[in-house]
């Protein structure tokens, strides 16, 4: 069983060609979802972080790790 460092190293690895911080359209790809709806809903809900630029969002790449080690 993995700790959560160790997870975190995991994911760090996994998206290190992603860009540090990720559209809307990356995190969703990244996260297999379906639509950026659902990626929308969970930065409106507060479950995902993210950073407001002009009318769109911006997601930091640490800020999906986190994301993902919390749910």
């Amino acid at each position: 069983m993995m700790n959560k460092i160790q997870v975190k190293e995991l994911y760090e690895k996994m998206f290190a060609s992603y860009p540090d911080v990720l559209t809307v359209e990356d995190a969703t790809k990244l996260l297999g979802f379906k639509s950026q709806t659902a990626v929308i809903r969970r930065v409106h809900q507060h479950r995902i972080r993210s950073l407001k630029v002009g009318r769109s969002f911006m997601i930091p790449k640490e800020y999906l790790i986190d994301f993902l080690l919390d749910d």
